[in-house]
């Protein structure tokens, strides 16, 4: 079976950025998506799996296909005592953007008083290469297209 959208995948993956690993899966504990419903996944890579049966495959994705380039209008920096809470580097803060849009601003450098803080995402701008090992592929169910999300092992189970 080949992928397609709104099919179920088990997949495990290792991440790297410029040769180093940024992240993984969970060793040993493959992750379960549903194609076409799956945020987490950068948009090149969810079209590379598309057409793919169960196997090994190595991909790099470019970062309009991975996090976006990088927007140097979205980093800023401000004073200590704007902040809710004491800042300290990776911690995440949330603001209102000028159009309204809530953004996730991560503290990149705390000088003095002065924080900077970056809503790029971490790898805005980067070249993603993917070593992805798929395990298992089969339709979804129409309940899970309809609910958005995997039912049973690897997904969401219901309470009765």
């Amino acid at each position: 079976m080949k992928i397609k959208t709104h099919w179920v995948i088990r997949f495990e993956y290792v991440l790297r950025i410029n040769g180093e690993v940024v992240d993984r899966s969970p060793a040993g504990h493959p992750l379960t998506v549903l194609t076409g419903f799956a945020p987490s996944l950068p948009l090149g890579l969810e079209a590379a799996l598309v057409g793919k049966a169960p196997g090994a495959y190595h991909w790099v994705v470019p970062p309009e296909q991975a996090c976006g380039p990088y927007d140097p209008a979205r980093r800023v920096v401000v004073e200590r005592r704007q902040l809710p809470e004491e800042p300290r580097l990776g911690a995440v803060f949330t603001a209102e953007s000028e159009d309204g849009q809530t953004l996730l601003y991560r503290v990149v450098a705390v000088e003095g008083d002065v924080v900077t803080l970056d809503a790029n995402h971490r790898w805005a701008g980067q070249t993603l290469e993917y070593d992805v090992t798929i395990h298992a592929v089969r339709p979804a169910e129409r309940d899970e297209v309809a609910h958005g999300h995997v039912h049973g092992e690897g997904g969401v189970i219901h309470e009765l």
